[in-house]
């Protein structure tokens, strides 16, 4: 049986969804996982906009696959960039879980906090809308993987963490709060995992293997919402949402909303079309909401 190579960051949540992976391909091939400690998972002492982006997270692993060490590399979707390394694609979206974000702590809502609370998070997403339902909240800088960022909680270092629910769920982690999506919309990508392939021949059946693994409906979805981040020029440090729903296995609903930093102002739109249309759905919407303004918000 042939023998594939696969990177992956080192943390507990990565290797669950590698091993996710993993388990389709096994009746394929042989399997070696190769764990890459990214600089992003080193950088815990500041923000991800201060030392370079969601990239410090897939960069190493992108290293490891032009390098020849890897064959393919599993990522969250959310933590990749949209222009990834040159002579890479992203050949599957393996599949996807719920989108949300939760509210992990003693409270049962956003509602329920009390005045002034420290919320912890990493996300300039999260702490605008978190702003924007309640502006007297206290938003710490939170850093980790999921275990550290707990330890700090039940540390008292915070009053509740917002995390992805996707990654607790994939942990079994339990929580108390599913925070609506109408109050903390999703990023680009959430919850879903991507395979990360190479463009050359002789990875050509490796690719097409990986191409029977792609969630088609998580594709169509996740093809919108990255041409929407691409066309408004967006990237980890602005504070901006999009999803992207297939309907009747046909017609592709996306939603975006931009807001700035300081959650006092925001606009929101949507569209449909039809889901083979996905990158040009994105595109449009964008320049819609780029019309009502984006541009100018996300500069405040």
């Amino acid at each position: 049986m042939e023998k594939i190579k696969i990177a992956s960051r080192s943390s507990r949540l990565a290797l669950k969804q590698t091993e996710i992976v993993c388990e389709s391909l096994k009746k394929f091939f042989e399997i070696e996982v190769v764990k890459v400690s990214t600089t992003g998972d080193k950088l815990l002492n500041k923000s991800l906009a201060q030392v370079g982006g969601k990239g410090l997270f897939v960069k190493e692993l992108e290293r490891s696959l032009l390098n020849g060490d890897a064959h393919i590399a599993v990522h969250s979707l959310k933590d990749m960039e949209v222009h990834i390394a040159k002579d890479t694609f992203i050949g599957a979206i393996h599949s996807r879980d719920s989108r949300n974000d939760v509210l992990l702590g003693k409270f049962k809502s956003l509602s329920d906090l009390p005045k002034n609370a420290i919320i912890g998070t990493t996300s300039p997403r999260r702490t605008a809308f978190l702003k924007y339902f309640r502006n007297d909240l206290t938003i710490k800088l939170c850093r980790g993987n999921i275990e550290s960022r707990i330890s700090k909680l039940n540390e008292n270092k915070y009053d509740a963490l917002v995390l992805a629910e996707a990654g607790l769920n994939r942990l079994d982690i339990n929580y108390s709060c599913k925070i609506p999506i109408k109050v903390m919309p999703p990023s680009a990508g959430q919850g879903a995992i991507a395979i990360q392939c190479l463009n050359k021949i002789k990875n050509k059946k490796i690719n097409e293997i990986i191409f029977s693994l792609n969630d088609q409906k998580a594709f169509f979805e996740t093809q919108a919402e990255r041409s929407f981040i691409k066309t408004i020029n967006g990237n980890c440090y602005s504070p901006i949402s999009v999803s992207a729903n297939v309907i009747d296995n046909k017609t592709l609903s996306i939603e975006a909303y931009i807001i700035n930093t300081q959650g006092t102002e925001m606009i929101t739109d949507k569209i449909e079309g039809h889901k083979t249309d996905a990158i040009t759905t994105g595109q449009l919407l964008a320049k819609k909401l780029i019309k009502k303004g984006a541009k100018k918000l996300l500069e405040l």
